[in-house]
């Protein structure tokens, strides 16, 4: 198998994993819209702090630090945002299950754009270097 036969290997798999991962979001996310629908205020807390967890990974791996740091930052972040919206606290290790998820497919993001980014060799090239 060839280099290039591996790198379409692996994109393939993280496709097939990114659609498991968002059909099983998907899924979920129609049960807590239905009761935060209700005025269920511990699912309009998740609702929240699952669309403002993405934007503070991203912030938090752009302002640096250590891995501990960073989670730090974006825990304390949501937390604000929780109370902001006088809604209850949620568990520390659901906040940190999210956090994760989110820079998983952060990295996965970065690893499939720096695939296309990358500049490819054509026979044509590789011809004109020969003499």
């Amino acid at each position: 198998m060839s280099f290039s036969h591996l790198v379409d290997l692996l994109v393939v798999a993280v496709s097939v994993v990114a659609v498991v991962i968002v059909s099983f979001y998907a899924k979920h996310k129609i049960e807590i819209d239905e009761r935060a629908a209700k005025g269920d205020r511990v699912a309009m807390a998740q609702q929240i702090v699952a669309q403002a967890v993405t934007p503070l990974v991203y912030q938090a791996e752009k302002r640096g630090g250590a891995g501990e740091e960073k989670m730090d930052f974006v825990i304390n972040g949501l937390n604000l945002i929780l109370s902001l919206a006088h809604l209850p606290a949620l568990p520390a290790s659901f906040l940190k299950g999210l956090a994760e998820k989110a820079v998983v497919a952060m990295k996965q993001t970065q690893a499939i754009a720096d695939t296309v980014d990358k500049p490819k060799t054509t026979i044509v090239g590789e011809l004109k270097d020969v003499k």
